[in-house]
């Protein structure tokens, strides 16, 4: 993977080493295509929410998630929101043979997408589980959904992206209002999220609105299943950061974030 990435650019280096993200997996349940559509429409937000990395070698980005950045300039075969309201399925499996497949050999010097290998060869199913490891979308399929979208926060937080992802996800109420508010998945709105963060009016409000649906799910699904202590520690991230327009990023000093 080193040596594929490095042949694109820096940014394979870069988030082997030197990338940290909070990454939440949720159950598929009865409603499958509209967690998949709200979780890939949420992305951008829990970027902007739970930007903090602001610093690049000590010295300001520019970006409140340079982590967020750096997965924008990995490889744009194997990244980003492969979504499709008309054939959720299809789409990504189209997304995932259209991926180049560099664990198998290079062919004159390329690793060719794994649908081409189908054609040529015959790779074997585990070869195919293997390759889709190397996809890298902000919400993952893999028999549950990996939302992969929230840099990493320190452990007095753990709560507040797990409140989100739940909260948007497993109370039914909270799954539709979501939907609603957030519309399709946007590429767009991912690229400015990284870069602006809260910053940016249209994803901060989006952002204020997602959290009170957020917050609102949980308590529906009670205090036997989000603990009242883990939900209060998540209200009081949200009431410090994301409700004042700011995120865990504005905490480094001297880290001059682009507006």
């Amino acid at each position: 993977m080193a040596e594929y990435l490095a042949r694109i650019g820096p940014a394979g280096a870069r988030m082997m080493r030197q990338t940290a993200a909070f990454q939440v997996s949720l159950d598929l349940d009865d409603e499958p295509s509209l967690r998949w559509r709200v979780l890939n429409a949420a992305a951008p937000h829990l970027v902007a929410i739970f930007a903090n990395s602001p610093v690049y070698e000590g010295a300001p980005t520019g970006c409140p998630s340079a982590r967020a950045e750096v997965w924008r300039t990995l490889d744009p075969a194997r990244t980003g929101l492969p979504w499709d309201g008309h054939d959720p399925v299809g789409h990504y499996l189209d997304f995932a043979l259209r991926a180049p497949a560099l664990l198998l050999p290079e062919v004159d010097g390329v690793h060719r997408p794994f649908g081409e290998w189908l054609r040529r060869a015959r790779p074997t199913l585990e070869e195919w589980h293997e390759h889709l490891s190397t996809l890298f979308p902000e919400v993952r399929p893999r028999g549950h959904l990996e939302l992969r979208s929230c840099d990493a926060v320190p452990p007095q937080w753990y709560a507040a992206p797990v409140a989100l992802a739940v909260g948007i996800t497993y109370d039914p109420w909270a799954l539709r209002a979501a939907a609603d508010l957030l519309g399709r998945p946007d590429m767009d709105l991912l690229h400015r999220a990284g870069r602006r963060g809260l910053g940016d009016a249209h994803i901060r409000r989006v952002a204020v609105d997602l959290v009170d649906i957020a917050l609102a799910g949980c308590g529906h699904l009670g205090p036997g299943y989000f603990h009242p202590s883990d939900l209060e520690q998540a209200r009081l991230f949200f009431d410090q950061y994301t409700r004042r327009g700011r995120s865990p990023a504005d905490d480094f000093k001297g880290a001059e974030i682009a507006a």
